[in-house]
């Protein structure tokens, strides 16, 4: 099945559910990726893109929130926040967890209740997505601050 076929079916779920456009959440959560034939329920592998999605930004904000001492690229980036910065990624961090938990347990629920759950989450998007390129471009910034290397202070001391 091709993405008109993809985009026929997607419309149908629109319309019962309210979803957004088709072009609206492919360009923010590229579903036309999705292959009907392979994918199973599509309103179930939507939410599954999103929760994708999510969890690819949890990644980007677990090695500042959990930084072991012997990871060089988390003790960069943690060194050069400021603890308010920190603890900005700590409450945003919480909040795409609250999320992910959502989507894996409406995964398991009705159709209606998962188009809910992915209108809950569209209605969010904007801010989610402003704050993720918010962190992004801070920790982009502790990696353009001239330091010394953080390898020439971390010597032996066994």
């Amino acid at each position: 099945m091709g993405l008109k076929e993809l985009k026929d079916e997607y419309e149908k779920l629109s319309k019962k559910y309210s979803l957004p456009k088709f072009e609206q959440l492919d360009e923010e959560f590229e579903i036309r990726a999705i292959e009907l034939d392979k994918s199973g329920i599509l309103i179930k592998a939507i939410l599954r893109g999103i929760t994708n999605k999510l969890n690819i930004f949890m990644s980007y904000l677990e090695p500042i929130i959990t930084a072991p001492p012997q990871n060089i690229h988390s003790l960069i980036e943690v060194r050069n926040l400021s603890d308010a910065d920190r603890s900005r990624v700590f409450e945003f961090y919480k909040e795409i967890s609250v999320l992910l938990h959502e989507n894996l347990a409406v995964e398991l629920k009705s159709e209606r209740e998962i188009a809910q759950q992915i209108k809950k989450v569209w209605k969010l998007w904007p801010k989610i997505k402003g704050e993720e390129i918010n962190l992004l471009d801070k920790t982009t910034l502790a990696w353009k601050k001239k330091e010394e290397s953080p390898i020439v202070k971390a010597e032996y001391s066994g």
